[in-house]
């Protein structure tokens, strides 16, 4: 899920190993389908390609069912169209909160995202603990943000914004935070 403008570059695009390396792919949170549980490996090794199916056959590993594999290939296929739009969309939605934030709090940076549907914000120029960044976030604004710290330490200070929802719920979660700094100001996280 990149957005227009920014590329990715897969290992495998790299010529020296290109042919030991596996990718696997899935259109779970690309195509918004992750109940189909169907993912894909690309190995265009043949020896490596055998040993794997070797290890999948003995632990009695199988493809998936019908309907997964007819969706999984859909959103390949026929998906392109749409997922442009929808990086479009979350691009937009992006770029919302940051203006938002920008106007009402600009001691809140948003580490600019080149694609998904998750913000990291930057609270640390509040000097709080992350403690009392979840407790404002979530108690007090009423947002289920993610601390940063769940992805390892160097994530404190930081929280994890989820826009992938209508731009309207975005914008309303942006007035939430404004509305609970306006009744607590930081300096007074509990």
């Amino acid at each position: 899920m990149i957005y227009p403008g920014n590329q990715h570059q897969t290992l495998a695009t790299f010529p020296d190993h290109a042919t030991r390396i596996i990718t696997a792919v899935a259109p779970s949170k690309t195509f918004n389908i992750p109940g189909l549980n169907l993912s894909a490996l690309i190995i265009p090794d043949q020896s490596i390609r055998n040993a794997i199916m070797q290890v999948f056959n003995n632990l009695h590993v199988s493809a998936s069912n019908p309907f997964s594999i007819t969706a999984f290939e859909a959103a390949y296929r026929e998906g392109e169209g749409w997922l442009e739009e929808l990086l479009i969309y979350l691009r937009d939605t992006r770029d919302c909160v940051e203006t938002f934030l920008a106007q009402h709090f600009p001691e809140i940076r948003v580490i600019k995202a080149e694609g998904t549907y998750l913000l990291w914000l930057d609270c640390r120029a509040w000097n709080r603990t992350d403690a009392q960044l979840k407790h404002f976030f979530i108690q007090q604004a009423g947002i289920g943000m993610s601390p940063g710290t769940l992805f390892g330490e160097e994530g404190s200070g930081f929280m994890r914004l989820n826009i992938g929802a209508p731009r309207q719920t975005v914008l309303s979660v942006m007035q939430n935070i404004k509305q609970a700094l306006q009744n607590k100001r930081p300096d007074h996280f509990g």
